[in-house]
């Protein structure tokens, strides 16, 4: 895709998304899947998506309280990633090192550390990362067109949940490129 012709080792875009559920009556699964950041309980998946704005990996669901980088490790993304290639990411996966073991370039934003205010060149550079980035959660926000999957999921199709992310992913990749060349 020419918007990201400048970043030619880039295989894919990562990002996290939640769905909500009904609240389990189980007071520990309760909590397991409480998100501080939805104010619901949830499960969470990680999303890939290549430049082309398909989606190429849809992690198995978890509970709503698991981190983002914990879940990136768990489902082992980063194991079927080819060498040498580039991953792009929110800050919040800090997922470096792990990325350096299997010779993966990591693109984030740069984070403040420590300073009161960025510098013109890390403004410059959060910037670029986020006019690509924005590919991810576009292509989330089509995954959640489904209603399935936009309104709360009963307890009764929890059981379902990987496989009706599967389809609805299937489902997105088959409609037109997010961006046109």
């Amino acid at each position: 895709m020419s918007r990201f012709r400048k970043l030619p080792d880039l295989h894919s875009i990562i990002d996290c998304t939640e769905i909500f559920i009904e609240t389990p009556k189980d007071l520990y699964v309760q909590s397991a899947t409480w998100s501080n950041y939805k104010h619901h309980n949830t499960l969470k998946v990680l999303v890939a998506c290549a430049p082309n704005s398909s989606i190429i990996f849809i992690s198995s669901a978890y509970l709503g309280r698991i981190s983002d980088k914990a879940l990136t490790l768990h489902c082992m993304y980063l194991d079927s990633m080819p060498m040498n290639s580039m991953l792009m990411a929110d800050k919040g996966f800090n997922i470096s090192d792990e990325c350096a073991e299997r010779n993966i370039s990591l693109y984030i934003p740069p984070g403040k550390r420590g300073h009161s205010q960025m510098s013109s060149a890390c403004v410059a550079k959060t910037k670029r990362i986020a006019n690509h980035r924005i590919l991810i959660e576009q292509v989330i926000r089509r995954l959640k067109t489904f209603r399935i999957l936009a309104n709360e999921l009963p307890i009764s199709l929890i059981g379902h949940i990987d496989e009706i992310l599967k389809v609805c992913a299937a489902l997105c990749n088959l409609r037109e490129p997010i961006y046109k060349h």
